[in-house]
């Protein structure tokens, strides 16, 4: 039985995202433990198979994901984000704090650790559909997202830089704090979110979102 009340609802999580000056390749960009973002799978009650790493710069937002415990085998089409195989990240670059419906200030990507390119064998950066979204953000410029993914022994590691032209209303001088989500889908486990419960709908309400802070 799913709790009456999201835990993570009953405190704000601010999860802090420094600031590297080198954002791609990720051979340089020098993420390390302090990019590194904190687990919350216990609160949510999920199984603890994601890890995430995050940084910023004027530029855009910086992301690693590694997958562990979700096998060799991937479902992905980027004709059909939603119910992909991978990383889903939700981003608010105006929170507002109190709205329960997403606008154009809101994006919600998949990144996918397969699936994309002629053969459908690359990794791939796609828009999905946030239910209920109230106004719909921009169109994602082409090559606005740049993104490389390898296979691991029980899982994926994606890297992806998320360019501001892929971030509608993207301004760190103006507005420091994100609205951010994550969840892992995976055909198998299903969708695993990182700050709510399975059975909340952090897939539409920002106010289940986090707040991700633009640091030093």
């Amino acid at each position: 039985m799913s709790p009456l009340v999201n835990p993570a609802s009953l405190f704000k999580l601010r999860l802090r995202c420094p600031r590297r000056d080198v954002l791609w390749p990720p051979s340089r960009w020098g993420l390390d433990d302090t990019c590194r973002l904190p687990s919350f799978a216990d609160v949510a009650g999920v199984p603890d198979v994601l890890d995430l790493w995050a940084a910023w710069n004027a530029d855009g937002l910086a992301v690693r994901a590694v997958a562990r415990g979700v096998g060799t085998s991937r479902w992905c089409h980027t004709t059909r984000p939603e119910d992909s195989d991978g990383l889903h990240l939700w981003i608010a670059t105006r929170p507002t704090g109190d709205s329960h419906r997403a606008g154009r200030f809101c994006r919600r990507l998949a990144l996918l650790p397969t699936g994309g390119g002629r053969l459908a064998d690359k990794p791939a950066a796609v828009v999905a559909a946030i239910p209920r979204t109230s106004e719909m953000p921009a169109e994602l410029p082409a090559d606005s997202i740049t993104i490389e993914s390898v296979p691991t022994a029980d899982g994926w590691r994606i890297d992806a830089c998320i360019s501001a032209a892929a971030l509608p209303g993207w301004d760190p001088a103006e507005v420091s704090t994100l609205g951010f989500f994550a969840a892992l889908v995976d055909r198998r486990l299903g969708r695993v979110p990182c700050y709510a419960p399975p059975e909340y709908p952090w897939d539409g309400d920002p106010t289940t979102w986090a707040e991700l802070v633009l640091t030093a």
